[in-house]
């Protein structure tokens, strides 16, 4: 059930009173004698009474007995020949009840102010004013309810869509971190377990343990560049791979290729590619120690391609248990996202991930 404001219902309220003032004083409402002035005023109270519970979230039957007790009232009146003060009843009911209820209920209420103006009008041409105004009246108050009824459903849409929007932004972020971290703390691991290995070692070789930790210090430094780029990145930043993808093979046994025409790509497309190589050279890295990997980049007319493959490696792999299993998973839906497609699996005794994004 809609209310109108309490503000409008108080406007016609007063306006209503004054309108009875001036119609009882120029004389044009009959039978102003005490019996009847008791009619008229109790009729008015019920008006005022239906126009408050209109304003208010009243119980639908309590306004459903106040616009029916109200709109006999205006009816009796226009049948017993009060046509002026009943009509103005009859009309103020069909507008809160047009406005106020579903249009099956309204439309009985307005069946009975039709019989009524039918019944008390002597002539047609005043009964089929009487009913063309009834109806303008009702439907006025209908269409306003059905506008109002839009409104809120468009509300609750863009309350829907914030909402949505808000959880895949989450979504977004949450990838971002997982992806930082799986890659920054499963290189750390392997350094600072290389330098540890080392430190237990008889030969204690300081340049190389000191490598090591330096190793960690940058990739450590590396990791809070690489969460203030995913924060640009969901800034709508547009992505250049071919600026960002050296810092993943620096100082690594990686061979990094780039063919075709690099451009700069949309943001959720550049950084889906850049985050599938991270994740493929970490999984390398994890399963496949020591193994040369390479990297591929091919850029075509209306897709851009990247692969990275790696042999199987004959070293221990210590971090095979690491991390929470989600890494392909994860990018595989970045680049369903953004239409395009992932390719993980063996080749040969080695591995290879491929995803490929329109541009």
């Amino acid at each position: 059930m809609f209310t109108r404001p309490r503000g409008h219902a108080y406007a016609r309220s007063v306006l209503g009173t004054i309108a009875l003032g001036c119609l009882v004083i120029a004389g044009w409402v009959p039978g102003t004698d005490t019996p009847w002035l008791a009619v008229y005023v109790l009729a008015y109270l019920c008006l005022i009474a239906t126009i408050m519970l209109s304003s208010q979230t009243a119980t639908p039957r309590l306004l459903l007995a106040a616009v029916a007790v109200t709109t006999l009232g205006g009816g009796a009146m226009v049948v017993a020949g009060s046509t002026l003060f009943g009509a103005l009843l009859l009309c103020e009911m069909m507008f809160i009840a047009g406005f106020s209820m579903p249009l099956t209920t309204s439309s009985v209420f307005f069946t009975l102010a039709v019989a009524a103006a039918v019944s008390g009008q002597t002539t047609w041409g005043g009964t089929l004013t009487l009913c063309a105004v009834l109806l303008s009246v009702w439907l006025s108050g209908a269409s306003r309810r059905q506008y109002l009824k839009r409104m809120e459903q468009a509300e609750l849409l863009v309350a829907e869509t914030r909402h949505s929007a808000a959880l895949a932004e989450r979504a977004r972020i949450a990838r971002e971190i997982h992806d930082i971290q799986a890659h920054s703390l499963s290189a750390l691991s392997l350094q600072l377990e290389a330098a540890g290995a080392m430190l237990q070692s008889e030969t204690q070789d300081l340049t190389k343990i000191t490598a090591c930790v330096d190793r960690a210090s940058k990739l450590a430094r590396e990791g809070i560049i690489e969460t203030s780029r995913a924060v640009q990145a969901l800034r709508e930043d547009a992505v250049s791979l071919p600026d960002l993808l050296p810092s993943l093979v620096d100082g690594q046994d990686v061979r990094l290729s780039i063919s075709g025409d690099p451009r700069e790509l949309p943001p959720a497309a550049g950084l889906t590619l850049y985050r599938t190589v991270q994740e493929a050279l970490t999984n390398a890295r994890k399963h496949a120690p020591g193994s040369p990997v390479t990297v591929e980049v091919g850029y075509s007319t209306q897709e851009v391609t990247a692969t990275v493959t790696n042999p199987a490696s004959a070293q221990a792999a210590p971090l095979t248990g690491t991390g929470a299993g989600y890494g392909l998973t994860g990018i595989r839906e970045r680049a369903e996202l953004v239409g395009g497609t992932l390719v993980a699996g063996p080749l040969g005794d080695g591995w290879q991930v491929s995803v490929k994004v329109p541009s």
